[in-house]
């Protein structure tokens, strides 16, 4: 039949029928459906059954349906939101969860027809296609078909998870393998193991795994449900299975609590705001600024004996406010006073009549007079400003001091204490109060106008109020015993980071972190990286704090005996600080607030940043800050940054009553005060600052090991960023630090103790601290200060301390008493005359022989004699009593013009400035100390200098006149510390009996004015350091521990003398008892076991002799170095001996105390020299050496002096390696030596530019590693 095309006329459209609904929404294949429900002829009131399987975004449903003329018929069903009662409670929509809801509901229908014991199904799945076989005897196997609607069939659809599913609880759905995940249409064959790991989730567990390597971000954030409960990769199959078991054991459906049920529906209802009228808007504006104004304080008066008025409230001074003073009618009843506030809402009112108080007293008594001018002062500044007045100060005194407590929901008790609202005015702290002999109501706390030389207003100078302030503050500090009592505290502090970890079985794995608490009094947690997800970048999410909270609460509730409760916690983003008080002191805490400060990229990423916590111990303000600065070995000036500017604009917010005023403490009163309302950081009596501070090691890898290995942290500190930084005062600077004696405690592989073993290979450093500050009363004892290798959740290790913190009680009423005597007697002394002072002994001060490092002292009065002109022989307080003393006076140092100091270098002086009353006196302590960076200048002096030239005016400033001081050294005994190399290579003798003419002409040789005379010839080195290297290489070569250990003060001074006076070494106090005796007996009597040192010596002497003749070309530059002699019997009995010393190596340093008060004088000879041996430019291109040929060539270029004494040393060090009796010892002096004389001998000069002079800048923090590698260089053969 040809084609005929269909044409679309009125008759067709005439009989066009419409598709069903359902057909049209594309909801029914009604194709499909016809053969899914229509049941054969011969099977008459047979229902045909399907297993409908429908997915959508949140949950899976399975249906068994049979479809009837009055529509469908459900059978059973199951909804994968029930699959959290088996233990599945993530991943409800995946293949696994298909796989489990389509069990589920085949289990409920064998059970519903009584078949659940006859066909179990497939209780092993092993991905191998089983169907339900008929068994013999027993009725056939429930059968149903695959129902998908309109979902796609392609091959690993999940609704075919469904199906096998259900065909593995024991229903017959008719299927073949050709859909499964596996099955390769290529081969036409099923791959078991892949359809069994997707039923157990395998599938999803290896994309968990994929997904944290190579995105770890994300993977938090695609799994963050699964990471709240502790799921990893490796519970997902077990998981399954045992939600598997729980299904067949009961697949029954549990019904839905009513109750909960009608609750749910309430709240999901759809609730949409009435909106409201202008009229109802502005009476809702008007009720808002009613409550605003109901929620301030009301100043309520009340008269609870004649005579007596406390106030309980605060009215807020408004700038309509208004007081008014009337006469009663009863002359005899007093004065009524009220004040209104017109604009105050009269509906807020407590009481229908104005806000007064009545009260029987003389209207011009002193009390009642200061308080209605301190209201009218109040009043003037509210008019001034439109804002209400925010202070109350001027109340204070008025206040009931009885200390009021109030209890908090959650049971700790925060204390309100009103007498601690301080004045406006820090002066006004001082101010005078009203006289006490004025009875009146307002005696014991007015604050009195007459007297206040510290208001700016006053005729007093800025200098002077100074003066009177420290002075107050001096003598309160002197009665502080009269108002505080004083007790200690344990406060543990510990910093962990966690790196995205979350602790286990309740804390289990922390608990030995934890346990170090030890019932401290005080708990503070620090965490960092608690949560890395991107979310927690944009918005707060306090689940991790609480599953750390839970799991520290838990490890604390295992302590027996103790018992804690929470104080306070504050996050950001990944740092958290929570603080714990023992439960039977909670009740001394109170004042407790916090703050925190983002410092990620432009000070707007919260991924690095702090959060701190400041609170009152009874009246001791303590802070603490937990901490996280920027990552990277390289990002040091970062965290400098960080570090200011957390310390600048973190602020912790005032309580209602605060206010900051002279008496808070402060650890760091020449800081800027931060912009803003709130404490700093540094008013404080103890900061304590901990955290992940990542300052790292400036050293490679494998140079930190070995020295972890030995251990040797006190040489690994010096190469620690943080100890640099705080050397130079570029961060944390006057903090302090307990001394490490643990490993580094970053980086780790997790869940063991090794050191980073990935491809990074990230250098150990300890990046985890806890340091402290505090004000001079308040010195922090520490009791413990040590990491937790116990500890492997994370590639940071966490570290703990447990310190000693004083605190204090005031009373607040007694201080103000002593205060009150105080300014009281000051009070008496103001006048307008002119203070007449005396300076006892005399206007000059003549100090005696001084010597270097020796401190003298001396003393001299300050007397207030008064007005009156005295006789130049009254000289004692008991001769001034009978003089006429009226006026107090203030004085102080004047500088001088272009000098930013008063003192010059060498002289110090306490106190600088004060306060003396008539007829008393103030001591002035003069102390003399000179420093080794003066002393060169002192013993090798110019020609046109006197000798020991050591002598100044100074100026006392005092109102009216100045005084002078002379001061002035007679003797300066010389040294050869401080001088410079070039004069101690011409000094043949020692420097002591040497006569000021020779060295005066050492000094113009060595300066290069002159040429060299006669006795002045320069030597290769200086004759002193050939004394002292000669010494160590005869008796200390074999010492253990040589130049790690430091020596005694006394012998290193003792040592020194001998140095300058050119007496012999007091053997008997420098060796041991058994060498002092050898070294005592004759040389000639040389044992065979000695001859190596007697080598060394030798070899010593000639290297001085010929060391001018060495080519600095070559690295071979020492090669007459000896090299390791045979040791015999008795040597080795020395090794044996040093071995066993190494193994204690406190007796070690005990019993050669001498020899290393010998090295370690040797090392201060270098430090203090003049100029150092490597300094200036030859200094910054040693540390830009790359090379060992670039060291050799940096020495070439050295001044002949300098040189010769490197050449020197360098050849001392070798011999001393090779001489090492111990192989360990022998081992770690090579990297000792480098590191502790390139600190010595490579500085950068006065004058020079610096390290930063030329090329490309060098970070500080990198100077220490390349000193050490320029002088392990030269070392080297």
């Amino acid at each position: 039949m040809p084609f005929v095309k269909e044409q679309k006329n009125s008759a067709y459209f005439s009989r066009y029928q419409v598709k069903y609904r359902r057909r049209r929404e594309g909801k029914t294949d009604y194709y499909a459906r016809k053969r899914l429900v229509v049941q054969a002829k011969n099977k008459y009131a047979s229902p045909k059954y399907r297993l409908v399987v429908r997915i959508t975004n949140k949950d899976v449903i399975c249906q068994i349906v049979s479809a009837k003329l009055q529509g469908d018929v459900v059978l059973a069903a199951a909804y994968s939101h029930e699959l959290p009662r088996y233990g599945i409670k993530h991943g409800l929509t995946n293949w696994a969860a298909c796989y489990a809801t389509g069990l589920l509901c085949a289990r409920r229908a064998l059970t519903k027809l009584g078949l659940a014991d006859k066909y179990e199904g497939v209780t092993e799945p092993s991905g191998e296609l089983e169907l339900t076989e008929p068994i013999e005897g027993e009725p056939r196997p429930f059968k149903c078909f695959l129902d998908v609607g309109v979902a796609r069939t392609s091959t690993g659809a999940r609704v075919f998870g469904a199906m096998k599913g259900a065909s593995d609880g024991g229903i017959f759905i008719p299927h073949s393998e050709q859909r499964f995940p596996g099955f390769d249409p290529e081969s036409k064959e099923l791959d078991a193991e892949t359809l069994q790991r997707y039923i157990y989730g395998g599938h999803v567990a290896e994309f968990m795994e994929t997904l944290e390597e190579e995105d770890d971000e994300r993977f938090k954030k695609h799994f963050s449900t699964y990471l709240e409960d502790d799921i990893s990769s490796e519970d997902i199959e077990d998981m399954y299975r045992e939600a598997h078991e729980k299904i067949r054991e009961d697949p029954s459906y549990t019904k839905t609590d009513k109750a909960d049920l009608a609750a749910w529906k309430e709240a999901s209802k759809k609730t949409h705001p009435k909106k409201l009228s202008t009229a109802e808007r502005k009476e809702r504006v008007k009720a808002k600024k009613e409550a605003w104004l109901a929620s301030r304080d009301l100043l309520v008066f009340r008269a609870s004996s004649p005579g007596e008025v406390a106030i309980t409230s605060v009215l807020p001074i408004l700038p309509d406010f208004d007081l008014r003073v009337e006469q009663l009618e009863d002359s005899t009843a007093g004065f009524h006073i009220t004040l209104s506030a017109p604009s105050f809402p009269p509906s807020l009112a407590q009481t229908s009549v104005s806000h007064s108080l009545s009260f029987t007293g003389d209207l011009l008594s002193r009390s009642v007079t200061d308080f209605i001018a301190a209201v009218r002062e109040a009043q003037q500044q509210a008019r001034a400003d439109t804002a209400a007045v925010h202070s109350y100060g001027w109340l204070v005194p008025y206040f009931d001091l009885a200390c009021r407590r109030q209890v908090g929901e959650k049971g700790l008790t925060y204390r309100k204490r009103l007498h601690d609202v301080r004045w406006d005015k820090v002066g006004a702290a001082y101010s005078a109060r009203a006289s006490a002999m004025d009875d009146s109501a307002f005696a014991s706390g007015s604050p009195s106008r007459s007297f206040d030389p510290t208001d700016t207003d006053s005729e007093y100078t800025e200098g002077e109020r100074a003066a009177i302030e420290r002075w107050v503050v001096e003598r309160l500090r002197e009665r502080e015993d009269e108002f505080v009592n004083r007790e200690e505290i344990r406060v543990w502090c510990g910093t962990f980071n966690v790196n995205d970890k979350r602790p286990k079985n309740g804390g289990s794995d922390i608990q030995a972190w934890v346990d170090s608490t030890n019932g401290a009094e005080l708990l503070v947690f620090g965490f960092q990286e608690l949560d890395l997800s991107t979310e927690a970048m944009l918005r707060y999410t306090p689940y991790r704090e609480e599953i750390w909270r839970k799991a520290i609460e838990e490890a604390l509730s295992r302590q027996e005996g103790v018992s804690y409760s929470r104080v306070h916690s504050r996050q950001l983003v990944g740092a958290l600080i929570m603080m714990y008080v023992r439960s039977d002191m909670k009740e001394h805490v109170g004042d407790v607030s916090s703050a925190s400060i983002a410092t990620g990229l432009m000070g707007l990423m919260a991924n690095k940043g702090a959060v701190g916590v400041r609170l009152r111990w009874k009246d001791t303000p303590l802070t603490f800050v937990n901490s996280h600065l920027a990552a990277f070995v390289s990002n040091v000036a970062q965290r400098n940054l960080q570090f200011h500017d957390t310390a600048a604009q973190l602020l912790f917010p005032f309580a209602s009553y605060e206010e900051r005023d002279a008496w808070t403490p402060n650890v760091k009163p020449d800081a800027p005060r931060p912009v803003g309302e709130g404490w700093s950081v540094w008013e404080s009596e103890v900061l304590v600052w901990m955290g992940d501070l990542n300052y790292r090691l400036e050293l490679p890898r494998e140079e930190v090991d070995r020295m972890i290995a030995t251990p040797q942290y006190d040489l690994l500190k010096q190469f620690d960023q943080l100890e640099t930084q705080k050397m130079h005062g570029h961060a944390f600077a006057d903090f302090e630090e307990p001394a490490i004696t643990f490993p580094p405690t970053f980086k780790f592989d997790v869940g063991t103790d090794s050191y980073d073993t990935s491809e990074k290979q990230r250098v150990p450093s300890w990046t985890d601290r806890i340091l402290h500050l505090s004000t001079r009363t308040a010195a922090v004892s520490v009791e413990r200060y040590t990491s937790h290798p116990e500890v492997v959740i994370s590639d940071h290790k966490p570290i703990s301390a447990m310190l000693r913190v004083p605190v204090y009680t005031v009373s607040t009423r007694d201080r103000e008493k002593v205060q009150h005597s105080i300014v009281s007697e000051l009070h008496l002394s103001t006048g307008d005359a002119v203070p007449e002072i005396r300076l006892v002994p005399g206007p000059s001060i003549d100090f005696g022989r001084v010597e270097l490092h020796v401190p003298t002292s001396c003393d001299v009065e300050l007397v207030n004699v008064g007005s009156a002109s005295l006789s130049p022989a009254v000289t004692s307080l008991t001769s001034l009593s009978h003089c006429v003393a009226q006026v107090f006076a203030t004085w102080n140092f004047a500088l001088k013009d272009s000098s930013s100091s008063f003192t010059p270098p060498w002289l110090s002086v306490m106190p600088t400035s004060g306060l003396i009353l008539p007829s008393s006196r103030q001591r002035i302590r003069f102390t003399v100390n000179v420093t080794p960076d003066i002393a060169g200048s002192l013993s090798f002096t110019a020609p046109e200098k006197a000798e020991g030239d050591l002598s100044e005016l100074l100026v006392i400033s005092l109102r009216g006149r100045d005084l002078f001081l002379a001061i002035s050294v007679k003797e300066w005994v010389p040294t050869v510390f401080g001088a410079s190399l070039e004069c101690l290579a011409r000094l043949h003798e020692p420097i002591r009996i040497t006569s000021l003419k020779r060295r005066r002409q050492i000094q113009a040789a060595a300066s290069g004015s002159v040429e060299d005379e006669e006795g002045v010839e320069k030597s290769a080195v200086p004759e002193v350091l050939h004394r002292l290297v000669s010494f160590l290489a005869e008796h200390a070569l074999d010492v253990p521990g040589f130049f790690a250990t430091p020596g005694e003060l006394e012998l290193v001074s003792l040592v020194r003398k001998c140095l300058d006076s050119g007496d012999d070494f007091p053997l008997d106090k420098l060796l041991p008892s058994s060498r002092a005796a050898e070294a005592t007996s004759a040389h000639a009597d040389q044992s065979e076991d000695q001859q190596h040192l007697i080598d060394a010596v030798s070899a010593l002497d000639q290297i001085e002799s010929d060391i001018g003749a060495f080519s600095l070309a070559s690295p071979t530059l020492l090669s007459t170095v000896p090299r390791e002699a045979p040791r015999s019997s008795s040597r080795a009995s020395t090794t044996a001996d040093a071995s066993s010393t190494l193994a204690g190596e406190s007796d070690s340093a005990e019993r050669y105390i001498g020899l290393h008060s010998v090295a370690d004088c040797l090392l201060r000879f270098f430090e203090h020299l003049q100029e150092p041996v490597i300094g200036g430019e030859a200094f910054e291109r040693a540390i830009r050496c790359e090379s060992q040929a670039e060291a050799y060539t940096v020495v070439q270029g050295l001044k002949e002096t300098h040189a010769n004494t490197l050449l020197y040393i360098v050849a001392f060090l070798r011999i001393a390696i090779k001489q090492a009796a111990d192989p360990t010892e022998r081992a770690t002096r090579p990297d000792r030596f480098a590191i502790v004389f390139s600190s010595v001998l490579l500085r950068p000069s006065h004058k020079s530019a610096g390290p930063f002079g030329q090329g490309k800048p060098l970070g500080l923090a990198s100077i220490p590693r390349r000193k050490k590698q320029f002088l392990a260089w030269l070392l080297e053969e």
